[in-house]
């Protein structure tokens, strides 16, 4: 972006760390899992270490892109992809099989999809097992527009920042439906969940320029 003119600071708003439960072996798995973030995938494998190898065979129903992207460097068992945590919440659920899930989350994890799952009659097993810390950073100056990935970058950022006229440039539904609940007026979100996608949404924004059209 910035062989474009823009100016672009590249802050940490969020941290995350594994942290598996020490119990964990002896909790009751459903053999199903539930990934919705690359953390979660690396968290799973992790996870997995600790128990028998069959549970990498387990089905997965995760994110697509770039969460699906990692899940299969892993060679994990996907059954099914959404966008974002609502839709595969429904795909779980087209699936008449699955009785019950293990999800897999962090200390930050939206209640979006465990919800929706558990009115449906599905039974849930949340594994928290992976902290997310948000890392507040003031901003010396107000930015034109901010690229968030997650719900909690966008938190985050309000710790000590304001909104402002700032165009909040999103990377999926949930992160620009976070950005509207807690006041941007301007959002932008990205076609696909990647961070290329995300780029190109900038530059249309601002210049109506794809990516590819750089020379």
């Amino acid at each position: 972006m910035e062989s474009y003119g823009l100016q672009v600071t590249q802050f940490d708003f969020i941290k995350k760390a594994i942290q598996v439960p020490e119990n964990i072996a002896s909790l009751p798995l459903h053999p199903v899992v539930v990934l919705t973030s690359k953390t979660a995938v690396h968290t799973w494998i992790r996870i997995s270490k600790e128990l028998p190898s069959t549970v990498l065979q387990f089905p997965v129903y995760c994110l697509a892109m770039a969460t699906q992207a990692v899940a299969l460097e892993h060679q994990l068992n996907i059954r099914g992809v959404a966008p974002d945590a609502g839709a595969l919440a429904e795909v779980i659920l087209n699936d008449t099989s699955v009785k019950s899930i293990t999800f897999v989350c962090g200390n930050l994890r939206r209640d979006e999809l465990p919800k929706k799952l558990k009115s449906n009659g599905i039974e849930v097993l949340e594994i928290e097992a992976y902290k997310t810390e948000l890392t507040p950073i003031k901003s010396s100056q107000p930015y034109h527009g901010v690229l968030f990935f997650s719900p909690s970058a966008v938190d985050s950022f309000l710790l000590s920042n304001s909104i402002g006229l700032t165009v909040a440039f999103c990377l999926g539904k949930t992160t620009a439906d976070h950005c509207r609940a807690v006041g941007f007026s301007e959002i932008q979100v990205a076609d696909s969940l990647t961070p290329e996608s995300l780029v190109q949404t900038v530059l249309n924004f601002y210049f109506n320029l794809p990516v590819h059209a750089q020379k």
